[in-house]
């Protein structure tokens, strides 16, 4: 059986489901499409792989009937002063360009709920053809964020930003990641981020002068591995970087953040004699 070309079949299949039943039919047309092509086509799926993404396809339908996504009303779940309409291109698509973090993050808040829906699945097909696509994987972070936001629903909203400051990373686009972490710095805590990410996280942060999130997220990425003499030294790295900037009050805040942390340190005392420093700049200043 031949690979479906996605990209047709489940906005066909949203379509008609929509003309069917309403607003239900965006999700439960897909998802039955979706299903009855994997059934039909199991036994070559399994020869040649292409069933494994059609039931993580079919798995990522069926998480969004599950959740608000299928519950919602169109026209209660528009934004605030948003008429339910077809959203113009953005002005980077029609520039011919890579939208922007803000032009992403603004269309998103531009769409009703019909349209947010499609948007999403449209993000998560362009990512199963190209999974380093990090500004496919950014909007559907931030729709996803948009549309599951019921507490159940955190994984799957934790998962796609994740997914989105991975293929940012990995791409080249470190201040998308930097953006999208920043976007979800709220539920920074359970992001499902491997140890390498953190670390190429927090240097990307650090590039752009969040000195506090770049400690954050390298001191992050030391711990999960389990070096913990690591996850101190990010820190007075980047209070060293803070201290070079003339920013001693960040630098005071993270040498006190490892003093706290770590009282039996190995690094105490060079720690307290640079908080000793630090404390005559700002006696001077």
């Amino acid at each position: 059986m031949d690979r479906p070309n996605w990209k047709v079949v489940l906005p066909a299949a949203a379509g008609a489901g929509f003309l069917l039943v309403g607003f239900w039919g965006l999700v439960l047309g897909p998802i039955a499409t979706v299903a009855f092509l994997s059934a039909r086509g199991g036994k070559l799926d399994a020869e040649n792989g292409t069933g494994d993404e059609a039931r993580r396809l079919a798995a990522y339908m069926a998480e969004a009937a599950n959740g608000e996504i299928a519950r919602a009303d169109p026209r209660e779940a528009a934004a605030p002063g948003v008429a339910a309409t077809a959203a113009a291109p953005a002005p980077a698509v029609v520039a011919g360009r890579k939208p922007t973090f803000d032009e992403i993050s603004q269309r998103v808040a531009q769409l009703d709920a019909k349209r947010a829906f499609e948007a999403l699945a449209a993000a998560r097909l362009a990512l199963l053809d190209n999974g380093r696509d990090a500004h496919a994987a950014t909007e559907a972070a931030l729709l996803t964020k948009r549309l599951a936001t019921a507490k159940a629903q955190a994984a799957v909203r934790l998962r796609a930003a994740a997914n989105a400051i991975g293929a940012s990373l990995a791409g080249g686009q470190a201040p998308l990641a930097c953006d999208v972490f920043s976007d979800f710095i709220a539920e920074r805590t359970a992001l499902p981020l491997a140890p390498p990410q953190w670390e190429a996280l927090g240097r990307a942060l650090l590039g752009q002068g969040d000195l506090m999130e770049a400690a954050w997220a390298m001191h992050a990425g030391a711990l999960i591995s389990g070096d913990r003499a690591a996850a101190q030294k990010r820190l007075i790295e980047v209070a060293g970087k803070a201290a070079d900037g003339g920013q001693s009050a960040v630098a005071l805040k993270l040498y006190g953040t490892l003093l706290a942390k770590y009282p039996d340190s190995q690094y105490a005392d060079f720690v307290r004699a640079n908080v000793k420093a630090e404390q005559k700049k700002l006696g001077k200043a």
